[in-house]
This record gives C-alpha cells, structure tokens and sequence, in this order.
C-alpha cells in the first residue's frame, strides 16, 4: 500500500510544532525556531520549517524567505538559510523519499514565486549526504572541528608546537578566561567585536549590535554562553559559543588588536575545548574561513586541529526565465541563457543568486 504524502509549512513563531518536528532528530542550534525567528526580526526574511512526511519518514528543511528588492522583482522572491551551518535534516530516509520530498518543496517554493534555492550544510552533521545522490551540491572550502572524545594530552599534541607556545605564554602573562553568565561585560565584547569586523572589512551584515546578542541569548537560555579573555580588569577578547546535542559551535568573537601579541583568542578557545569537554560534548566546531577560503583565519583554526569537515552548499533555480530576466536588469548582462535551468544553478563572480550581491558569507 502507497504511503500518502504531507508537506506541512511551519512559521518560527510556531515553535511548539517546529520543536516537535525536531524531537529525535539530531540538529544544530541553527535550525531551531528561535535562531530563525531572531533572524527574522533583523529583517533578513520570512522563517520557515517545510516537513515532508510518508508515514514515519521525514525530510526537515528550514529557510528564509527573502524578497528580492529592486526593479521589477514582480513581487518574486528567494529561498535562503540563516548565518551559520543549517541544511536538511532527516528520519527513516531513502534515496527516492528524499527526491520525492525535494521535488515537492520546490514545487512549494514556486507557488511562492521564489526565484532560486540556496543553503550551507552542516559540516558536523554531515547533511550533504542526504543531497549529493539526488542533486548537485558544491563544496565550499573546508570548516575545523576540535574532537573532544579524544585524551585531553592527546588533543593538545595535536595543538601545533607554535600554538601551544603563544597558549603557554598567554597563561604565563596571566590572561584569565571566564564564562560571563551574567553578561556584565557584553557592551564591551560588542565594541571588540565589533572593532575586529571593521579591522577584518567584513559586510555590513556581520555588524551585529547589543540587541542582537541580548536576543540570541534569550532565545538559547542556558546553551548560548559569553567567555571572555581579561588582563586583569581589561577585556581583551571573548566569543560567544552554543551547545546542542554533543556540539559547540565558535558562533562570534572579538579581540583588541593591542593585545595580539598575547593571542588571546587561541587562550580562549583553549579553555572553551577544556569546558566543553568536561560537560561532555562531542566536538567543539571552529568553522571555516572567510566564504569558505582556506585563509588566515581558516590556518589560526586549523592550528588547533587536522579534523576538517568539507563545506558544502546546494544552489537551484527554481525559475529560470525570471531568473534570466532578473540577471539582466540587477547585472546588465545581455543574457544569461544557457546558464541556468530549473534543476540547476549559476553565479557570478561566486555570487548566488547572481543578481544579489550582498549575501552572508559561510
């Protein structure tokens, strides 16, 4: 007997069914209902949790949905994820339930009028695996991952000899690292970190305020913790992690480029590898570098650890002569036929959507 199908659209403010879609399913702070929702509320897009289900198989798939401004958008949007490391999740799957629920999502998104698809994987979580068989997904550079199941001396030796020095030293020099449960010293880690996104030109969108930390904290009660590097009374680093399900994510962080020389931030995620795996966590997720590039801040990640996932992301067009037509207005390209189809994926200069310029980078 056929098994019918049900695809259910669920909004973040309904957190109640969104937590209950979840439940059983291992997942990452960055596909919870308040993490989209505080996303939401920056203006970055409607937030959603699609649930295709055939008996007791499941396909997860949150996303933001984005309008696309500028001219002759005819009301048309695009399907996005949230900053970080989101994606698919799964139940009980198959190769052919998988298709079947992503044919139905993306005849979802097209009654929507959404132009284009886009979303990170999970590099921990391993999500790409649900898409590679069914889809094309592109790898993006690599992300770094402390493995805390490891011996604690064994972790350390894995610590490069110069990184091991600058940490002794950091200790030796008396920088002391402590978690700030009560937020006393969150302004001042706002201005570092906001001080080391100008030092690094980042995009506008990295430019979170006071607000948006006090948010991420009261949506992540107890799992979202400010640590912070002090010499004696002055602040000189922190950074901001989340625990879910056996990962910590290195979510933001911030130093004052006076101190560089005393590496507080390789001091601090030292003692946050020490914290997270006294509380018994599986990995602590350092991430990538900028857009996915094996950069500087990719090689001071990768000091700490050879355990590197691949970074992949999945791309569709959903439209493809909207999208060409929007390539042509947006870009001034005379035509972008041949590119694109419904099934596939294009982008210029290493922009997706090509005619929207201004994404997150991983």
């Amino acid at each position: 007997m056929k098994t019918s199908a049900r695809l259910d659209i669920v909004s973040a403010s309904n957190a109640l069914s969104w937590r209950e879609a979840l439940d059983g399913v291992r997942h990452d702070f960055y596909h919870e209902a308040a993490y989209h929702e505080l996303c939401q509320e920056r203006g970055e897009g409607e937030a959603y949790l699609a649930v295709y289900r055939e008996g007791k198989s499941a396909l997860l798939w949150p996303y933001l949905l984005r309008p696309i401004e500028g001219l002759a958008a005819g009301g048309h949007c695009d399907v996005t994820s949230v900053y970080g490391y989101p994606g698919p999740l799964a139940a009980n799957t198959s190769l052919e339930f998988v298709e079947r629920g992503l044919a139905a999502l993306q005849e979802h998104w097209r009654s929507r009028k959404a132009v284009t698809a886009f979303t990170r994987l999970n590099s921990v979580l391993g999500n790409q695996a649900l898409l590679e068989a069914v889809t094309p997904i592109e790898e993006s550079g690599a992300t770094v991952a402390i493995d805390l199941t490891l011996p604690e001396e064994e972790i350390w030796r894995g610590y490069r000899k110069t990184l091991r020095h600058e940490i002794k030293r950091a200790r030796e020099h008396g920088l002391r690292v402590t978690e700030d449960e009560g937020l006393l010293k969150l302004r001042r880690f706002v201005d570092l970190y906001r001080e080391t996104m100008t030092r690094n030109q980042a995009a506008p969108s990295y430019f979170f305020g006071v607000d948006y930390f006090v948010a991420l904290f009261n949506a992540l009660p107890g799992r979202a913790h400010l640590f912070t590097v002090c010499d004696g009374e002055t602040l000189v680093a922190g950074g901001v992690f989340v625990e879910t399900d056996g990962i910590v994510q290195y979510h933001l962080s911030g130093s004052d480029q006076r101190y560089a020389g005393l590496a507080p931030a390789k001091l601090l995620l030292d003692e946050v590898r020490l914290w997270a795996a006294a509380r018994g966590h599986r990995h602590l997720h350092l991430g990538g570098g900028r857009g996915g590039s094996r950069d500087s801040l990719f090689a001071f990640k990768a000091a700490f650890s050879g355990r590197h996932f691949p970074f992949f992301v999945w791309k569709c067009v959903l439209q493809s002569t909207i999208y060409e037509e929007l390539c042509r207005l947006h870009l001034g390209r005379s035509s972008s036929r041949g590119a694109a189809d419904a099934g596939g994926a294009v982008d210029a200069g290493g922009y997706f959507p090509a005619y929207h310029r201004a994404g997150i980078a991983a």
